[in-house]
């Protein structure tokens, strides 16, 4: 049998996890194919170095999730077509975003392979990420991950360790130097931002104080905070941060830099219901492009990182490490991305 059991490329899984990964891989790439026989117990103890019970329940889950059939007195076959197991990738965000949903949609359009995208969400308490990353890490092929929205403490570490790096696709510029685990997939940070600010510059002047506009349910990028705090630091403007944003935070001659739909609709509503025009009275800079940005084109500046452009390039590192077994990206791939700037 042609699988290599690498115990140390799977982090702290438990054995009987490593082993159906291994057998898993080697299923979906090819070197098992139909009909081919598992080892028995006793030859998969002496071949891996495991326990009988460790391979019994490796069997068992293989043969419960449908990739072999027993055969009484005769052990266990590869059963069916390799090409009907679709890739399993669970997206864990803290919460439901736009952005999120744009990542999604961009992975999904840049597969060509079947594939099954789930999303969770762990409203950013990690007492609920470990169970769930623990409950889930045998169940999917690639965990992706903002880890910067994440407390970088060392339960969290070894929690994120379990996963094996070769599964894990961790987007965004903080954990660097902290967990060197997983594929790496960095964009812009807080220069892009900072420079896509100075774009705005002489549009800003005519507003008297800038607002950068939390949600009390969200993390935020501190990328973003930085560039924010430096932008307003450098060019003398006047700012604030606003925990979740109510009706007299609304006011004119302010402009607000908002991450989340629902305030950007906010901040419409009020302005119409006063008679003020977004962009005039009031200067709204969106860091996500969604539906509402689209619909408020010419109103609201945006400026983002790219979701899609994202998205596609997570659909590489899984296309790529699939065909060719390769190992854990390290580097920064979207270290050149500027943020785009546009009304």
């Amino acid at each position: 049998m042609k699988t290599n059991l690498d115990f140390d490329s799977q982090g702290q899984l438990p054995k009987y996890l490593k082993l159906f990964n291994a057998i898993v891989q080697d299923i979906e790439r090819g070197y098992l194919v139909v009909g081919d026989q598992l080892p028995s117990l006793n030859e998969a103890c002496a071949e891996w170095g495991l326990c009988k019970d460790s391979v019994k329940l490796a069997y068992a889950t293989l043969h419960q999730r449908g990739f072999v059939t027993s055969i009484t007195r005769k052990g266990f076959f590869v059963a069916g077509s390799p090409k009907r197991h679709a890739l399993r990738v669970l997206i864990v965000a803290g919460q439901l975003t736009d952005g999120v949903k744009e990542l999604h949609d961009a992975i999904l359009s840049s597969m060509n392979q079947e594939i099954i995208l789930d999303v969770c969400s762990y409203n950013y308490q990690r007492q609920l990420l470990y169970p769930l990353l623990e409950k889930h890490v045998g169940d999917y092929h690639y965990f992706i991950m903002m880890p910067h929205l994440v407390g970088q403490d060392q339960a969290t570490i070894q929690c994120l360790r379990k996963i094996p790096s070769s599964n894990l696709i961790l987007i965004g510029n903080d954990w660097a130097e902290s967990l060197q685990h997983g594929h790496r997939l960095h964009y812009g940070g807080e220069e892009a931002v900072y420079e896509a600010l100075v774009t705005q510059l002489d549009i800003l002047r005519k507003y008297h104080r800038l607002n950068l506009v939390f949600s009390g349910q969200d993390c935020f990028d501190t990328d973003s905070i930085r560039a924010f705090r430096r932008f307003c630091t450098t060019h003398a403007f006047d700012f604030q941060l606003i925990d979740e944003l109510v009706a007299t935070d609304v006011q004119a001659g302010h402009a607000y830099f908002v991450a989340h739909s629902h305030h950007l609709v906010a901040l419409a509503l009020h302005c119409q219901s006063l008679g003020w025009e977004l962009g005039q009275q009031v200067g709204v800079i969106s860091l996500v492009e969604n539906d509402n940005t689209r619909l408020l084109a010419g109103s609201v500046a945006v400026i983002g990182c790219l979701s899609a452009d994202i998205g596609r390039r997570v659909a590489l590192i899984m296309g790529d490490h699939q065909k060719r077994n390769v190992a854990p990206s390290r580097t920064s791939l979207l270290h050149q991305q500027r943020y785009h700037v546009h009304r």
